[in-house]
């Protein structure tokens, strides 16, 4: 699947200079593990561990994997800051029985120094009515001095396709 252009990208591309800004600040020469491959695992490593807070409401995690300038999409188009979505979550306003990426392709930008991570989640409030949610998703990652950097996630929500536009 290609990743989705448009808001994420634009955004991605704003966010290059200050990635490779942060990459500059880093005094250490590059790891000989610091290939692509080597920086996908990272990644990849990150999105299950931010899976895994979201599901367990862990905000000490969440806030450590969170760029201070955090924005929050959700498929309804509600917009949070890193604040409100972390409140939230100690609260219990949001509460998941299952929350998981079913699919994540990364794909670094800026040389390494951002990367753009879609795919597949799903996921199922804890309320006891509640249906199964699948959603494509985009996040944002920079890497920064104290290593990588959650700055953006947008969802949408899968529907089937329809079978007439109630625009017409």
């Amino acid at each position: 699947m290609k990743p989705p252009l448009g808001i994420a990208l634009c955004l991605a591309l704003q966010l290059l200079p200050a990635a490779s800004h942060a990459a500059a600040q880093n005094d250490r020469p590059a790891l000989s593990t610091d290939t692509p491959a080597h920086v996908q695992s990272v990644l990849e490593s990150l999105e299950r561990q931010r899976s895994n807070a979201i599901l367990q409401r862990d905000t000490s995690t969440l806030r450590k994997l969170m760029d201070r300038l955090y924005s929050h999409v959700e498929s309804r188009g509600r917009a949070r800051s890193k604040t409100e979505l972390l409140t939230a979550l100690d609260r219990g306003d949001i509460r998941f029985r299952v929350y998981e990426n079913e699919t994540a392709e990364v794909q670094l930008l800026d040389g390494g120094g951002a990367a753009m991570v879609t795919g597949i989640f799903r996921s199922v409030l804890a309320q006891a009515d509640a249906r199964t949610f699948r959603g494509r998703f985009v996040r944002i990652w920079v890497r920064q001095a104290d290593g990588w950097k959650n700055t953006y996630h947008q969802a949408t929500e899968i529907r089937p396709a329809q079978t007439a536009c109630p625009c017409d």
